[in-house]
C-alpha cells in the first residue's frame, strides 16, 4: 500500500521542514524492490488520469498515476515556458506526454480530451533502470502551504489511491461490435491512385498513407485491459500508454525511436520497408530475402535514413551510422532498420529536437516540406496523436517513440490505426495487406482479425 510506503518518509520530511512553508514543488522519493509489474500497479489505481512507458531496448520503464501538474497548450513554446517553473527548482524531473501530428491544425472531436501538446507530471511515480526501482510522489505547491498542510494532502491522496484499486478482468467481456473501415477499400485505392499520380508528377517521391478501423461496442471500452494484452507481446517495441479520463487513452506498441537524448548523446533511427512474418523460419527467411532485395523497400527505407541523417547533421557533431539496413523482427511483421547517433549541445531543449525530426519520411512523406497539406487533403480523418511523438522528457533529456501501431480508446470506440508508404513501385492491394497487418497487435487480441 503506498501510504504504507511513504509515511515514515512524510513524516521525516515534515519534522525537518518544522512548520516552514513547503516550496513550490514538493517531491519525495525513495528506493523500493520490485515485488510485482509496474504495469499492473498503476493499472489497478482507480484514477482517471495514468500513463506508462517502456524503452523497447533497455530497462527503462516510466509510470504514473494520479497528477501533480498538467501542462497544455498550442506550442511546444507555450510547454516549455509551463514547465520553466518546475525544472527551475529541479531540472531532471521527467514529464510524459507527446503532441499532435498537425499541432497547428484544429483538433477533431476524438481528439478533443489531448488537444495539440500535453504533459504530465503524476502524483505518484515509478521509475525503473538498471539501479532499480523508485517510487516518487510528486506535489504542486503553489499558494506556499506549510509542510505540515502538504503533508496531510499527500497522506489523504494516498489513502484515496488504496482504497480506490480495482481488479482487471483477465478476459475481454464478449460483445456485440461494430466494425467501421476509414477509408473502405475502394476510397484507399482511389487514395493509392491519387499518391502515384502525384509521385509521379514530381511533387513527391514517397507519400505515407494512413487509414484505420474504428470498432463500437454498446458499453466502454477498458483502456486497462487493452494495454495489458498488447504488453505481453513479446518483440523488441516500445510499450506506450496514456490515459486522461476513464475511458479516453492513447496507447500502442511502437518499433520507432524517434529519438533518445541522454547527457547531450543523441539516438535516432529509420524504420521504413515491411515484410510480413513466416509462419515457419524457412518462410520467414524468404520474406526477409525479399525484404533485402526490393528495390521499391529499400528505396523507401532509404528516403527516411536520408531525413535521419540530414536531420542528425543539423543538431549533432560526430554523426555516424551505428548500423545499416538490419532486419527489425517484430511479432506480425518485420522492417529495414538503420541507426544514427551523435552529440547535441546541452543546452538544446528535446522538443525543439522532436520538432527538426517529426514528421519523418516513415510516418509523412518525402520530401517533407508540404506533405502535411497533401496528407490533410489526402485523407479522410485527422490523425490526432497518431504517428507523432510520445515519450519523456525532463529539461536536458528524453526519450520519444513514434506513436505507430497505435489506437486511441474514447467511450465506446477504438480506433486502431495503421500507415504504408507509398512510392512508385507501390499498389493498393499491397498497401492495404500490409496496413491489415500491422494492426494485428489489435485486431487479434480483439477476435477481429
Amino acid at each position: 500500500m503506498m501510504l504504507e510506503l511513504f509515511q515514515e518518509t512524510i513524516d521525516q520530511w515534515v519534522r525537518h521542514a518544522a512548520s516552514a512553508q513547503a516550496g513550490f514543488l514538493v517531491r519525495l522519493e525513495k528506493a523500493v524492490r520490485e515485488k510485482e509489474s509496474i504495469l499492473e500497479q498503476i493499472l489497478a489505481f482507480d484514477t482517471p488520469e495514468k500513463f506508462y512507458y517502456r524503452a523497447k531496448d533497455d530497462n527503462f520503464i516510466l509510470g504514473g498515476a494520479g497528477r501533480a501538474f498538467v501542462m497544455e497548450g498550442a506550442t511546444a513554446a507555450d510547454i516549455l515556458s509551463g514547465l520553466d517553473h518546475l525544472w527551475r527548482v529541479d531540472e531532471t524531473i521527467p514529464v510524459f506526454g507527446g503532441f499532435s501530428f498537425y499541432p497547428d491544425d484544429d483538433v477533431s472531436c476524438e481528439w478533443t480530451p489531448f488537444g495539440r501538446f500535453r504533459f504530465t507530471l503524476p502524483f505518484l511515480e515509478f521509475r525503473s533502470d538498471d539501479r532499480g526501482l523508485r517510487v516518487a510522489l510528486n506535489y504542486i505547491n503553489p499558494k506556499g502551504h506549510s509542510a505540515a498542510a502538504v503533508a496531510r494532502e499527500l497522506c489523504l491522496a494516498l489513502e484515496a489511491l488504496d482504497a480506490g484499486r480495482r481488479n482487471i478482468p483477465a478476459v475481454m467481456p464478449q460483445a456485440m461490435m461494430k466494425k467501421e473501415l476509414v477509408p473502405e477499400k475502394a476510397e484507399w485505392n482511389h487514395m493509392i491512385k491519387r499518391a502515384l499520380h502525384a509521385i509521379r508528377e514530381g511533387e513527391h517521391k514517397k507519400i505515407v498513407l494512413a487509414r484505420k478501423k474504428i470498432i463500437t461496442r454498446k458499453d466502454h471500452w477498458d483502456p486497462a485491459q487493452i494495454v495489458r494484452m498488447i504488453s505481453e507481446i513479446k518483440e523488441n517495441s516500445f510499450t506506450f500508454f496514456y490515459q486522461i479520463e476513464d475511458t479516453v487513452a492513447f496507447l500502442g506498441r511502437s518499433p520507432e525511436r524517434l529519438f533518445r537524448m541522454e547527457d547531450g548523446h543523441v539516438l535516432a533511427e529509420a524504420i521504413a520497408g515491411t515484410r510480413p512474418r513466416g509462419k515457419t523460419v524457412l518462410e520467414d527467411e524468404g520474406f526477409e530475402g525479399e525484404l533485402l532485395n526490393s528495390q521499391k523497400e529499400l528505396e523507401e527505407h532509404r528516403f527516411v535514413a536520408g531525413f535521419i541523417e540530414t536531420a542528425m547533421n543539423r543538431i549533432c557533431t560526430d554523426v555516424r551510422k551505428v548500423s545499416s539496413e538490419e532486419i527489425l523482427k517484430l511479432r506480425h511483421v518485420q522492417h529495414i532498420i538503420t541507426r544514427f547517433s551523435g552529440r547535441s549541445p546541452r543546452d538544446q531543449p528535446p522538443l525543439s529536437v522532436a520538432k527538426v525530426f517529426h514528421p519523418t519520411p516513415a510516418v509523412g512523406g518525402y520530401p517533407v516540406e508540404g506533405i502535411a497539406d497533401y496528407l490533410k487533403s489526402a485523407e479522410p480523418f485527422r490523425r490526432g496523436w497518431y504517428a507523432a511523438p510520445i515519450g519523456w522528457m525532463n529539461r536536458k533529456n528524453a526519450d520519444f517513440a513514434v506513436g505507430i501501431r497505435s489506437a486511441l480508446v474514447n467511450g465506446n470506440t477504438l480506433h486502431i490505426f495503421a500507415g504504408a508508404g507509398i512510392v512508385r513501385q507501390s499498389n493498393a492491394h499491397a498497401e492495404w495487406n500490409e496496413t491489415e497487418k500491422k494492426m494485428d497487435n489489435f485486431t487479434i487480441i480483439l477476435g477481429d482479425n
